[in-house]
């Protein structure tokens, strides 16, 4: 089981506990309930979590959204708390792989959704499972962006995804250029997963060699 995952996890309701289910979060249009019955919904009824994505499965989420709309908030966090052991996010390196992503970025867009809010420190081991993530999450944004990205975390590493030719983005001779993501693990993969406006990095184009 991978630590983080689970901490994260625990983390998240703790945060959603303290802020109130009518809260807000990053996540445009959901507050907290709302973000703590997707969870439940993406844990207990995978089926009808692919409505996030695909229409055609739109009246499934939407029924197991009002199934747990009148659940009182303690106990739908309860279930965020404690998924079930059928999950496929409760194997051996499948909750590391499905979740750990997953529930650290909807943890920060709980925290960051308040008025005032600080960046955490995360120990280095914590800080190494981030940065793998990060290696995940970046070649789809790569893909999205249509140029070459390079993250870079300092102690950690750098890692790149695209083709610096063909690309969308060029330099002003020409050139194509690179997007050069530099910031702590937690801040480059919240960038990469949608947070842009809210992640401490430094973004820039460098010209691509």
């Amino acid at each position: 089981m991978s630590r983080l995952a689970r901490t994260e996890r625990l983390r998240l309701v703790s945060a959603a506990r303290r802020a109130g289910e009518d809260a807000p979060t990053l996540c445009e249009g959901w507050t907290t309930r709302d973000l703590a019955t997707h969870l439940v919904i993406r844990d207990r009824h995978p089926v009808a979590a692919l409505g996030i994505f695909l229409p055609g499965f739109d009246d499934r989420r939407e029924n197991q959204e009002q199934s747990y709309a009148e659940m009182p908030y303690a106990q739908l966090l309860g279930l965020v708390a404690s998924p079930p052991r059928w999950n496929p996010g409760a194997w051996p390196g499948g909750e590391k792989l499905m979740n750990t992503a997953e529930f650290l970025v909807h943890h920060e867009d709980i925290r960051r959704a308040e008025f005032e809010w600080f960046p955490r420190r995360l120990s280095r081991a914590e800080n190494k499972e981030v940065w793998a993530q990060c290696r995940l999450a970046l070649i789809p944004w790569a893909a999205k962006s249509g140029t070459r990205v390079e993250i870079v975390s300092p102690g950690f590493g750098t890692h790149s995804a695209g083709r610096a030719g063909g690309v969308r983005r060029r330099a002003a001779d020409g050139a194509a250029s690179t997007t050069v993501i530099t910031g702590e693990p937690v801040e480059i993969l919240l960038y990469l997963m949608g947070r842009e406006s809210h992640a401490l990095v430094d973004v820039r184009a460098a010209e691509s060699s």
